[in-house]
């Protein structure tokens, strides 16, 4: 590797230290250091950046140092290209990163000797209709790591919600909303709404009901060759999808139509042991 791409947390002096630390350390090994323009580490120290079309393109792996937002926040850089991304856990849980702190240097090295695996992680796509129109939004990309959310307004009333599954309809139920996860994201939000755990492997789709108001409490867990469908049933002003957990302001509407599939893209995630995730889950969620 020539090029390693690094995205850290913004908002901790820690996380900028350690940052700084990283750099250096690469830079030290003749390795090219590709940081985001307006980021904190080049600003603070006046390093050379760069816009996000050309970081994108210039890097063969990238590194995040941070949490799990952090983490979600860099993997958008590497969904097109299917460029690897290595976490480094600066937050609390942080398990979507899987390296800690103490070891970090150790599993730098491990990835530029090669000595290293490529665990690939689905993502999910959506398509929102409206009036029979598909909806663009500018910047954004309906693609997601760990999950969408349909959420109603904090002012609105509850959400009525039509599934349909390969164009059958399945049900129709009222909740505060629904959470629609992949496997990576069965330990975030979706397991707090008393989702199951998934092993990050599997090729499923995870359905679950936010607060339902009748019998429907239970999560789904599908097949990503099934064709998902949601419609909003609601006359609700500003319920809104978010994607990862980033609430963006993409309101949803009455009658509505969600498409959510299996993407094509995928995210490859470093790994340097075969059992990092359940590694993970005893360490982060057992105790």
């Amino acid at each position: 590797m020539k090029r390693i791409g690094l995205i850290s947390n913004n908002k901790t002096r820690r996380a900028l230290r350690i940052a700084k630390e990283l750099y250096d350390y690469l830079s030290a090994k003749k390795i090219e250091v590709a940081l985001l323009k307006d980021e904190i580490l080049p600003v603070k120290f006046d390093l050379p950046s760069l816009s996000p079309k050309e970081f994108e393109s210039a890097i063969e792996c990238l590194i995040s140092l941070g949490g799990d937002g952090t983490f979600l926040r860099a993997a958008r850089y590497c969904f097109n290209r299917g460029t690897p991304l290595l976490g480094v856990n600066v937050g609390n849980l942080g398990f979507l990163a899987e390296v800690s702190l103490n070891d970090f240097k150790n599993a730098i090295d491990k990835l530029l000797a090669g000595n290293y695996k490529i665990e690939e992680r689905i993502l999910l796509e959506l398509e929102l209709y409206r009036d029979g129109k598909i909806i663009k939004e500018k910047d954004l990309t309906f693609i997601a790591l760990n999950e969408f959310t349909i959420n109603r307004n904090l002012m609105s009333k509850i959400i009525d919600l039509e599934i349909l599954i390969n164009d059958f309809k399945f049900i129709n139920f009222r909740a505060d909303g629904l959470i629609i996860a992949t496997p990576t994201g069965s330990t975030a939000y979706s397991l707090s709404a008393g989702g199951p755990i998934v092993e990050p492997k599997n090729q499923v789709i995870i359905i679950t009901p936010l607060c339902a108001h009748n019998l429907f409490t239970r999560s789904m867990v599908l097949n990503t060759e099934n064709k998902i469908k949601i419609q909003i049933k609601t006359k609700n002003e500003n319920d809104c999808l978010s994607i990862d957990g980033i609430r963006q302001k993409i309101n949803i509407k009455s009658d509505d139509i969600l498409k959510i599939k299996k993407s094509k893209l995928k995210l490859n995630f470093v790994t340097f042991n075969n059992n990092a995730f359940f590694k993970n889950f005893k360490e982060k969620l057992l105790k």
